[in-house]
């Protein structure tokens, strides 16, 4: 038996001489990169153990270190404590993850998050995981099984009242978005009450008047920033969020970081959310949140790419 990265860049998997493992199999033999380092560095201290063990640790922890300076790297603050890491190993879904949305959408495929959004499904499902905490830095994998739609949320205490969603970031197959939303929750209430009773009807809810927008109360989402990209190919693609006070930077590969200042993100926040639609299938894997703090007194637009 002999090591090899995994196909999404950041896993150990043994390597048979017949490789005929399929990905249900290679799962259960899945070694996060960064619980074996301290053991395969003290393997490699110097003591009674035989060349052929010393090799093999060698090579493995070479690869493991080339896996992890693979990762992303937040630019604009430093991690505090990390608050989950989430490597979806269990055949299924338990806690404290969250499902909403029409039962049944989200599983556990080949050790990664799947989610399915139903053709007549106008919402979407969604999933969470409660969190405690003010400014985040959240990395995930993600990747479209279907091209569809693909949102993640930050929610937490709106200063119009009540819990709501603070942040979105839309990770779309041809554009990533930085969104906020502002507006008292109960005319957020309100607009999809209205919207739901025009689907029914088979018509659309009218744009939002000027005297509506003029209003700080009347629930909208805002666009803060975007930019072009191309994550609809079937491939595993690397996301990097930090969330600072108002401050967003999102990070997509190695594409330039997107960069955007609210003005309603700065609250506490009370849980994560992936959200799927557009009849779309994502699969999202090895997700972890840190609490953080500013690294440097500069913005995340000074720390772009």
């Amino acid at each position: 038996m002999n090591f090899s990265v995994a196909g999404k860049g950041r896993e150990i998997v043994p390597r048979m001489a017949a490789q005929k493992l399929s990905h249900r199999d290679t799962a259960r033999f899945r070694i996060r990169p960064e619980r074996m380092l301290t053991t395969l560095q003290h393997l490699m201290k110097p003591r009674r153990i035989s060349p052929l063990t010393s090799l093999l640790a060698g090579c493995v922890l070479a690869s493991i270190q080339f896996a992890a300076a693979d990762e992303l790297q937040p630019r604009f603050t430093k991690p505090v404590r990390q608050l989950l890491d989430e490597a979806f190993s269990s055949p299924t879904l338990a806690k404290p993850w969250e499902p909403g949305g029409r039962p049944g959408s989200f599983s556990i495929t080949e050790g990664a998050l799947k989610g399915v959004s139903a053709p007549d499904d106008s919402h979407g499902p969604s999933i969470g995981v409660p969190l405690d905490g003010r400014n985040f830095t959240i990395g995930f994998r993600f990747k479209y099984a279907k091209p569809g739609y693909f949102l993640f949320l930050l929610d937490g205490e709106s200063r119009f009242g009540g819990a709501a969603h603070l942040l979105r970031v839309s990770l779309a197959p041809g554009q990533t978005l930085i969104q906020q939303d502002r507006g008292e929750p109960a005319s957020h209430i309100a607009q999809g009450k209205e919207k739901r009773e025009a689907d029914k009807a088979g018509r659309k809810v009218p744009p939002p008047t000027k005297e509506q927008l003029a209003d700080p109360k009347f629930y909208r989402v805002e666009k803060l920033a975007s930019q072009p990209a191309k994550t609809g190919d079937g491939q595993w693609h690397r996301v990097l969020i930090e969330q600072h006070g108002n401050d967003v930077l999102v990070q997509v590969d190695d594409q330039p970081s997107l960069s955007a200042t609210g003005t309603v993100i700065d609250a506490k926040k009370s849980r994560i959310v992936f959200l799927v639609g557009q009849s779309g299938t994502v699969l999202v894997d090895d997700v972890k949140v840190w609490e953080n703090a500013r690294a440097s007194k500069a913005g995340p637009a000074a720390a772009k790419q």
